[in-house]
Parts: structure tokens; sequence; C-alpha cells
């Protein structure tokens, strides 16, 4: 009965009439630091130097590299933290270039193949040809890439002209995440975004027309203004673009962003609200079927085997993670750490010969388990038998009563030991993962000792 108890909690509203627009009264974020404890801060450069010296886990293996510049601030984006300036681009790269190289020959970094590198920000096309070319080169060169390595170059259709793309293809770039989040001209200009409809479109058209590269777009549902009407177009227009994937991502209202506070002032009363926004995702899901589109992902879709999403699925299974470049994340073994996204004091430290981190945590004995279950529930099936297996107990037993009660609110079924997400068990896997962990947590109670 008390465990009945404690997992009530976490059951979804039974007596709704849709499942996806309100099973839960709010979409849960998946906790990053869960089980994770903090390194002092005067250990921390001891530590990372150790754990360089480290042979390599025999895990996948990712990198990261973050910039952090971009032209304007979009309302939505919580990832803003410097304008562009031309003086900053060419020492900036510098420093990373420097970062990489004098990690390059540690053991914990060249023993083990890079299966995908992502330059994320930010906006990396903020960044010159030269300066995209430079960083790539370094990339390639200096780590041990796989032969097949995914290289993704997050941008934006302003100022990724022509030369910027060519010189990104040379060096070495296979994919390209573009930032489009809507096509109609109003949502897009009233959230920052300043090319107009057909300059995106034309944009992806050339883009996609060298056919070097995997194109994937990206889209949000739910931004103020953008109707369902206006939501059906945006998908028409994506698929209609003959992009190898597509992201599918629902609005989050950041706090202290310029739409968190605009919002909160009343100034978008044509905002959607939570229980709208499962009707914007049934409506991507209905039509990637329609198309014959893949799902990779709860929000990705692919339409070309060129397309494998490989750093997105990868980083929730817990791979590996190298991380370059203020304010970028990463992983080592049992090790997170974040470097420190202040400008001045990154290049400080890059200079004087340290890594710049900000933070660095070790995580407790049921990180795998974790991991397990972000992968699982982030491509919509969980194999239970593997957290039996991973915990060396029958810990699936402990969430028979949530997964029936899941069931009967239509978000998922359970069948031979495996679960398979509905359409909105997929909308709303933020929350299942969150459950999961908790209870994963609270009932194992693991040892924090691990530092």
């Amino acid at each position: 009965m008390a465990l009945q108890t404690e997992i009530a909690r976490y059951f979804a509203n039974e007596n709704s009439q849709s499942s996806l627009r309100d099973a839960f009264s709010r979409r849960s974020a998946v906790m990053p630091f869960r089980g994770r404890q903090r390194v002092p801060d005067d250990e921390i450069q001891s530590r990372w130097s150790l754990l360089l010296t480290q042979d390599a886990l025999p895990k996948k293996r990712l990198v990261y590299v973050h910039v952090p510049f971009c032209a304007n601030h979009c309302l939505f984006c919580g990832f803003y933290r410097n304008a562009y300036v031309p003086d900053a681009g060419a020492s900036y790269v510098d420093l990373i270039i420097g970062e990489i190289e004098k990690e390059a020959s540690a053991a914990a970094v060249r023993e083990r193949p890079v299966h995908a590198v992502y330059i994320g920000g930010g906006t990396p096309t903020a960044l010159r040809a030269d300066e995209l070319f430079r960083l790539l080169c370094a990339i390639k060169t200096r780590l041990p890439l796989a032969a097949d390595c995914e290289i993704t170059v997050e941008g934006r259709i302003i100022h990724f002209d022509p030369e910027k793309i060519d010189a990104c293809l040379e060096a070495g770039a296979n994919r390209f995440s573009i930032g489009v989040q809507s096509f109609d001209t109003d949502v897009r200009r009233r959230q920052g975004r300043r090319s107009s409809r057909q300059e995106a479109i034309t944009f992806l058209e050339n883009l996609g027309g060298r056919d070097r590269a995997a194109v994937v777009i990206d889209l949000i549902y739910g931004l103020p203004g953008q109707t369902l009407d206006i939501w059906q177009q945006d998908l028409e227009t994506a698929t209609a673009l003959g992009a190898d994937g597509i992201d599918l991502y629902g609005l989050n209202v950041i706090p202290g962003t310029p739409l968190f506070t605009a919002l909160a002032a009343g100034k978008f009363s044509d905002a959607s609200e939570l229980r709208q926004l499962g009707d914007f995702y049934l409506a991507g899901d209905r039509l990637m079927q329609r198309k014959n589109w893949r799902r990779l992902s709860n929000n990705h879709w692919g339409r070309t085997t060129r397309e494998r999403n490989l750093y997105n699925l990868l980083i929730k299974e817990g791979a590996d993670c190298l991380a370059y470049g203020a304010g970028a994340g990463g992983t080592l073994g049992a090790y997170s750490y974040g470097l420190t996204g202040e400008l001045e004091r990154y290049g400080e430290q890059v200079r004087a010969g340290g890594k710049p981190i900000a933070m660095l945590t070790v995580s407790d004995s049921l990180q795998q388990a974790r991991d397990a279950v972000t992968a699982g529930f982030e491509v919509g099936r969980l194999d239970l038998r593997s957290l039996d297996a991973i915990t060396g107990q029958e810990i699936s037993l402990i969430f028979s009563p949530l997964l029936g009660q899941w069931q009967k609110a239509g978000l998922l079924t359970v069948a031979d030991g495996i679960v398979e997400l509905t359409v909105a068990g997929r909308f709303w896997y933020g929350n299942l993962i969150s459950a999961f962990q908790s209870i994963l947590n609270d009932r194992l109670h693991p040892s924090q000792d691990a530092a």
C-alpha cells in the first residue's frame, strides 16, 4: 500500500477526454544532474588532469563544440549569450582550437573513436567562412573521428551565405541543422527571425540542392500567432522541400527569456495553451506517417538514409561527450562537466593552459539505469528487462502499478516486458522519464559517496 501511494503521485489523468491534451497538468523536464554529486572547486583541475590520463571506457564517443554568438536574441531562446562581432570570432576560434590541441594526445581522448560531432550555440554560422573552416579542420585533424562520423553544424538562415556553406562542406561537415521554427513570415518576425517565408524556402532549396550533406529542419509548435492551420502549412512546406530530417519541438517558455517576459506582461494574447500543444504534435505525427517518414525519436523524423540523428540519440544513451568552448557541457565516464560561459574567463583559463571547467560532478551507481530509461523513452520503446539486468533486481515489478495506470490513461502499452508509447505517450515522454527516474532514486537509495 505504501508503494502504491508513493507511485500514485505520478499517475496520469484517467478522466481526460484526450490524453494528448491533459494527461498531466504540466510537461516535466528531465533533470540532467539527478544523482550527481558536485566535486569541490579546489579539486576540479586535479581531478580533470587525472581523468585525461585514464584509458577511455568502451562507450560511444561524441564531441560538442559551443559557439556562443548570435546575430540577435530571438524571443523564445534561452541560449543567447553574446552578439557576434567580427573581432571576437577569430580569437574565439583560436581558443577552441587551442583547447582541442591541448587534450588531443591524452589517453582519455585519443583511444576511442568519435562517432558524432555537434557544433551548436548560439549560432555557429554567425562565424565567418574562414573561421568555420579552421574550426572544422582542427576537429577533423586533431580528434579521432570515426570514418563515418556525423559532423553537424547548427545554423540559421540569416548570414549563412554560400561562402560559409561551401567552407563547412570543404572542411568535412556532413549534416546541417537549420533552425527555421516556422515558415510563416509574421510568426517568424514576432520572434526575432528576420528572414521571410520565401527567403527561408530559397535558402533551404539552395542548401539541399548541393546534395553533399544531410539537411535537417527544426520546427517549433505553439509559437504565439501560430494557429493549427499555420502549423499544417509549416509541416507541408518542410516536407515538400526534400529535407533529410525534420525536428518537431513543442514551445518551451524558459524563464528569463524575452518571450517569458512578454507573456507575463500579456503582450501575446494569441499564445497557445499547454492543452493545445498535443493537437499540434498529433498533426505533425500524422503528417509524417502519411508522408512515410521514419520516426527516429519522439521529436525527430528522417526521410533518407543519409539522416541518422546520431548525436541526439547517443547523448541520450549516456555516450561520453568531449566538450569545447565557452558554455559547453560534456561527460567523461562517471563525470559530467560544464565549461564557464563567461568569454573573458574562458579565454584567460585556456591561454593559461587550464581547462575552463566551472562545474564538475560525478554520478552515482544508478546512472546507467537512468540512461537506459531516457534512451528507451526517447525512441518510444523501453525494455523493462534491461533495467532488471542493469540494477540486478526485479526493478520492473516496482513500475507495474504505474505502467498499468498509464496504459489505462492511453499513454502506452505493455507486452512481454516491452513498453511501447502511444502518440500521447510520446508527447508526454518527459513526464514519464522524470517519474521513472524519481522512483528509481527513491526506491534504490543509491550511495552518495561516489566522489
